[in-house]
């Protein structure tokens, strides 16, 4: 005959705040993984803001600097 589980042996209180702990933790990490979402959600538009400046910024004469030997 086999042995009882420690699983089988857990008192129905016992199971349920274990399974609260599991919840609490879990809504721990989605809440860290949308903290997380949102710092490089925002990460990404400071760099496309820098990114769109920096391209306003450049001149005609940038085709140039990269490629000196193209119109010879």
């Amino acid at each position: 005959m086999s042995e009882p589980t420690p699983e089988a042996s857990a008192g129905p209180q016992e199971s349920t705040a274990q399974d609260l702990s599991a919840a609490e933790a879990s809504k721990s990490l989605l809440q860290q993984m949308e903290e997380l979402l949102a710092t490089v959600t925002a990460n990404l538009a400071g760099l496309g803001a820098d990114l769109q400046a920096s391209s306003t910024r450049v001149t005609g004469t940038a085709d140039d600097e990269r490629d000196p030997g193209a119109h010879r």
